[in-house]
């Protein structure tokens, strides 16, 4: 073969792996969706609720927003199964169905693990949310200080999460101008600074959550030893430890039915190791990772403009629980 023919080749295969290059960059998703169902009865209310979930979520989901979608559900009876199944026809994503719990720490790091995107989002099955959501959270976790962002709701165990439109429950496009105007203070009027679109704070509530990918290769993965209850703080905390915090947009808003896994009893189920005390064995591990944290701060309250740098004594005891492998060894598992 002559040095001619020999170098058209060598471009010819250039050309076709730059060709396969942008044909695998068209089919990464701009973000991923994980729908976590855990309804161990088959209680009938919350299979209603996550229908309703879904049928919100693909009525007003981003066109622009290039999506894998799947739920994942937790050891649930054969009857609900099959409609978990139905679902899974109707709206094309991709149904995961295990036979036991694994918890949300352990679903929300296999599925991080797995995906390909550069944005993974939680959408918890309580959760009707509305148009635009989507949008405003993707671009909210671009930021470099967001190292999580979630929306406003009507329901929450938190309160500062808690506002209530004026439009009745699952209304779509609710007027934001009110939630907006938390925002703004006097100072920013004054000197018409450009609105930055959330409110800074470590510890929410979580029912929907946008991260970034890059967050998990900084700080590591949720900690499994808490299948639900306290796993979104510590997650948190290490979040801000890291110098992030978490966004709480007032340009997004998701109606919540709140408290399902209480009303069918999902949390006692989650914890067949410690069943008839879960509540405390939870609370003895928190106090054993994080011990005397209130003498620090309140994670629920307004940071304000703070940062991990005004709490040197809180950096400097806790440092060491900034980062957790994804490989975790787990018992009960």
């Amino acid at each position: 073969m002559g040095r001619q023919a020999e170098s058209g080749v060598i471009d010819g295969c250039r050309q076709e792996r730059l060709r396969a290059r942008r044909v695998e960059r068209t089919l990464i998703p701009d973000i991923t969706y994980l729908v976590l169902n855990y309804n161990p009865s088959g209680e009938d209310t919350a299979c209603r609720v996550l229908e309703e979930n879904l049928r919100a979520f693909y009525e007003r989901k981003s066109p622009r927003l290039r999506g894998d979608v799947y739920l994942l559900d937790q050891g649930s009876p054969e009857g609900h199964r099959r409609r978990l199944l139905e679902l899974q026809t109707r709206y094309g994503l991709s149904a995961i169905l295990l036979n036991r719990n694994i918890g949300i720490s352990r679903a929300v790091n296999f599925l991080v693990r797995t995906a390909k995107s550069p944005v993974f989002a939680l959408i918890t099955s309580d959760v009707i949310v509305t148009s635009g959501m989507d949008e405003d959270l993707f671009q909210k976790v671009q930021i470099p200080e967001v190292y999580q962002a979630t929306p406003f709701t009507d329901k929450s165990d938190v309160d500062h999460q808690i506002w209530k439109p004026q439009a009745p429950y699952g209304t779509d496009h609710p007027d934001l101008t009110e939630l907006q105007e938390k925002e703004t203070t006097l100072k920013d009027k004054l000197f018409r600074r450009r609105r930055r679109g959330y409110l800074r704070y470590v510890g929410v509530e979580f029912n929907v959550m946008f991260w970034r990918r890059e967050i998990f290769a900084a700080i590591g993965y949720f900690d499994e030893r808490w299948k639900a209850a306290y796993e979104n703080n510590d997650f948190s905390l290490r979040c801000f430890l890291a110098g992030g915090c978490t966004a709480l947009s007032v340009d997004s808003f998701v109606w919540h039915y709140h408290k399902v896994t209480e009303k069918n009893a999902s949390r006692e189920q989650a914890y067949p190791h410690c069943r008839q005390d879960w509540r405390g064995e939870m609370r003895r591990i928190w106090d054993e990772k994080w011990p005397e944290l209130d003498r620090y701060f309140n994670i629920y309250k307004p940071l304000g403009e703070k940062t991990i740098r005004d709490f040197p004594a809180f950096h400097e005891r806790f440092k060491g629980n900034i980062f957790l492998p994804y490989d975790q060894k787990i018992e009960y598992f």
